[in-house]
């Protein structure tokens, strides 16, 4: 989990300003625009970080489902709820959930759709090649004083679907979210279905941090 939250962290405190391809923007445009358009969705993902000088190699499952700003995050044993005011943070192994009300930098750290819309939030951004349909684009953050040197973006052109993201950090650490499976929610699911309610779990102990 704390591989995910430091990769959306990154992607959302790079500067406001960058200098864009017309080719790659033209491409992730259309990639977020595809995203956006669905009522809801629900994703699942790898999550991986590597780092061969420091011997580091994890592979994680998880999967999100997303509606308007709210979402659902299952990620390394822990359920990450939001519904548009508190994040619930559930801890099945421990029977335990934490509730706050975050911050707007929190919000947008936890939150997967940033994941789709990364290239509005600070970039110098190239098309590096298209190779048997598949395009690839780097960005590169606009302050230099960032902990990563880059994100590699993968996108399917012919389906305007984001594959993989990369970020490569200055300590050698390289954190990918490689997307298996993206599909709008049907049913659309309910706005409770993005809140942890803890009056059906009784036998789970709440620390309400608000």
């Amino acid at each position: 989990m704390r591989y995910f939250i430091t990769f959306l962290w990154m992607l959302w405190t790079v500067s406001a300003f960058a200098q864009n391809d017309p080719q790659a923007k033209e491409i992730l445009d259309k990639a977020a625009a595809k995203f956006k358009a669905y009522p809801a969705a629900e994703i699942e993902f790898t999550l991986t970080m590597e780092n061969p000088d420091e011997d580091i190699s994890e592979t994680h499952e998880g999967k999100a489902w997303m509606k308007g700003n709210l979402y659902k995050l299952n990620l390394m044993d822990v359920e990450n709820f939001y519904d548009g005011k508190n994040i619930y943070t559930y801890m099945p192994e421990v029977q335990e959930v934490n509730i706050k009300n975050p911050n707007e930098e929190e919000e947008e750290m936890l939150n997967p759709t940033t994941l789709f819309d990364i290239h509005n939030q600070g970039f110098n951004q190239k098309l590096i090649s298209q190779t048997d349909g598949i395009a690839y684009i780097e960005l590169f953050p606009t302050d230099p004083n960032r902990n990563f040197t880059k994100i590699g973006i993968w996108v399917n052109s012919a389906t305007a679907s984001i594959q993989k993201v990369t970020s490569f950090g200055k300590d050698g650490d390289q954190v990918s979210i490689t997307i298996k499976n993206i599909k709008q929610s049907s049913p659309v699911p309910d706005d409770a279905f993005f809140k942890f309610d803890t009056a059906k779990h009784p036998e789970v102990e709440v620390i309400d941090l608000r």
